[in-house]
């Protein structure tokens, strides 16, 4: 929260803060318009919903002004299913199936991951 805090205080009144959040529900991998699996993402989530706690408190107490919101898609691609499990394996907050791993493995083909992400744009006062 102090460096929230210490942020916001570096922003000249009036100026913006951009907050990128990461949304539910879990994100999936998807291939050829299919879902492979759910991506576990509650350790990512407590992270996620303790900075957005941190940021309505200061909304809250009047420190930032909430102009806008919007949800979307973000995708991220990969050009087979061992490079997604490559990726995840290198110590993300996320956590593909242990039980779907050689199946992604497997797959040869272009895969996504698909999450639910929002943008808030927040004016300092």
């Amino acid at each position: 929260m102090d460096v929230l805090r210490n942020m916001v205080e570096a922003v000249v009144p009036g100026g913006l803060v951009l907050d990128l959040q990461v949304i539910r529900p879990n994100g999936v991998v998807e291939a050829d318009g299919s879902v492979l699996c759910e991506v576990d993402g509650a350790p990512l989530f407590r992270r996620a919903d303790a900075a957005r706690v941190a940021i309505d408190s200061l909304v809250g107490d009047g420190r930032l002004f909430d102009e806008a919101a919007v949800d979307h898609d973000v995708l991220s691609h990969y050009v087979s299913g061992a490079s997604l499990v490559d990726y995840f394996a290198d110590g993300k907050l996320r956590r593909l199936p242990e039980a779907e791993l050689p199946r992604l493995r497997a797959f040869a083909g272009p895969c996504i991951v698909r999450e639910r992400c929002r943008l808030r744009r927040l004016r300092v006062r």
